[in-house]
């Protein structure tokens, strides 16, 4: 036991940080578990009011993008005359990860207003309520994972090792949407009168993306200029992944992520800074 009042004083010093550190990851730890907790509840709730309750949750699920394949498998194959190797499977790839980050942006468009009740009469940390509009598309999303395994089994194409990337793929997804969700949340409340053209203004982006034809079969300049929508290396790095049998190219990841990455740099601040303004926005 150190005797000498320095050698004391030194001691606590030493100690002293140590128990701050301990102190600052208990509360980081706290946070975490409170932010998790709120980040689920929201999510559940989101599901419940979009989604409704009992079986016919599922089936909705798995209707809506059996539906818009079919309708998309139709123009591509008879109107466009461009059926190409597995159409079906191919037009799969794009929808599935296209349905996470449209209804993502259509949910995180009115996100704030439908939240009016716990805005008003909760604290919470409200950057959450774009993350929960995700959450909730990519459980939705992940039910229509179905219509890839029947796409799948309908033309024979069977996974291969390159299908371990497939996490890696849903993650940068996951990523887009969420980056575009702080954009439409902030949208919806800056202009409530115009959600309808923001949604309309992301479905244009499924157009000027390969979601009915592949990137294979564009070529020139439209080719280079396509890769720079977030969406195209989304789509092709579904088909790379589950129709190619290989591993998406680097741009296919990176050019999404990276364009989410300087939209979540850009926009989580503003949306911190506008999120004090909410509860007057929804009074």
């Amino acid at each position: 036991m150190a005797t000498d009042p320095i050698e004391r004083d030194l001691i606590g010093a030493a100690r002293e940080p140590a128990a701050l550190l301990s102190q600052r990851r208990r509360t980081a730890g706290a946070r975490l578990s409170r932010s998790l907790a709120v980040l689920v509840a929201l999510a559940e709730s989101d599901m419940r009011a979009r989604y409704g309750r009992g079986r016919w949750q599922l089936i909705k699920w798995l209707v809506d993008p059996f539906a818009l394949a079919g309708i998309y498998l139709l123009l591509v194959i008879f109107v466009l005359n461009r059926p190409g190797p597995a159409p079906g499977l191919s037009l799969a790839c794009a929808i599935v990860p296209f349905q996470l980050v449209m209804m993502s942006v259509v949910n995180a468009m009115s996100a704030v207003s439908t939240r009016r009740s716990i805005l008003l009469n909760m604290a919470f940390d409200r950057t959450l309520l774009p993350v929960s509009s995700v959450m909730t598309e990519s459980v939705a999303a992940g039910a229509s994972l179905g219509l890839v395994a029947l796409m799948m089994g309908v033309y024979g194409v069977g996974p291969t090792a390159a299908i371990l990337w497939l996490p890696v793929v849903v993650a940068v997804t996951v990523a887009v949407a969420v980056a575009l969700a702080f954009a439409a949340s902030l949208f919806g409340v800056w202009f409530a009168d115009l959600r309808v053209f923001g949604a309309s203004l992301v479905r244009t982006l499924y157009f000027v993306a390969p979601g009915l034809v592949p990137l294979s079969e564009i070529h020139g300049r439209a080719e280079t200029l396509l890769k720079l929508n977030p969406l195209t290396g989304l789509f092709e790095g579904f088909r790379d992944v589950l129709l190619y049998g290989q591993r998406p190219a680097a741009w296919e990841l990176l050019i999404p992520l990276g364009i989410a990455a300087v939209l979540l740099a850009v926009l989580v601040p503003v949306y911190r800074s506008e999120q004090r303004h909410f509860a007057k926005v929804v009074e």
